[in-house]
């Protein structure tokens, strides 16, 4: 289904959050580069993410202190990365209507996303869009499903290909986050993208 990416921005404007819309990886670079990421910005945090890996965006980080992921550490760097000045992460869905939803595994990817830095920028592929609201948290969980074979864990979903609702212990769903508006004291910037991205 084709959306129309204006009229999602301006649902997310209307709920609050600051929203962009970009042709492709490179005016999303040059957004992020140019409008987003300022001098003050000293430290970065990024959030585990398929779409910014493919968006390379750690190459215009250079000049920055960057803390994400480290799976040889002990989540220093994810704590880190929790009061940084600027947070980039993705979403596993978005409904048509505005509202982002994210499943985590430790929780510091959608736990920065709610507290800590001063500026969070969600780069969101249009292939993470969904019709309803409904459809976004299915479409989260398929995410996440496709996310528990990359990472091999031993789930059922790895082996029947859908969400069983599991409590195993190698879970990649430890929480979710529903972002419905603007939070109180950070601000958040949602970059809507022409193209997939993603899983």
């Amino acid at each position: 289904m084709d959306f129309d990416l204006t009229v999602l921005q301006k649902r997310l404007s209307d709920r609050g959050f600051q929203a962009f819309v970009c042709a492709d990886n490179q005016e999303t670079i040059n957004l992020i580069s140019k409008e987003l990421l300022s001098e003050s910005d000293s430290v970065v945090g990024i959030g585990n993410s398929i779409t910014l890996k493919e968006l390379e965006l750690t190459n215009i980080l250079s000049s920055k202190t960057v803390y994400e992921r480290n799976i040889q550490g002990k989540g220093e760097d994810e704590r880190k990365a929790l009061l940084a000045d600027i947070y980039f992460t993705s979403a596993n869905a978005i409904s048509y209507d505005g509202q982002i939803i994210n499943i985590d595994g430790t929780g510091n990817r959608v736990a920065a996303t709610c507290f800590g830095p001063k500026h969070v920028v969600f780069v969101i592929g249009k292939n993470k869009i969904a019709d309803s609201f409904e459809n976004a948290i299915e479409r989260a969980r398929n995410a996440a499903v496709a996310l528990a074979k990359i990472y091999e864990r031993k789930t059922p979903c790895v082996v029947t290909g859908k969400c069983e609702n599991c409590i195993s212990p190698e879970s990649i769903c430890g929480v979710t986050t529903i972002h419905r508006k603007q939070l109180y004291g950070n601000k958040i910037s949602i970059i809507l993208v022409d193209k997939n991205l993603g899983l």
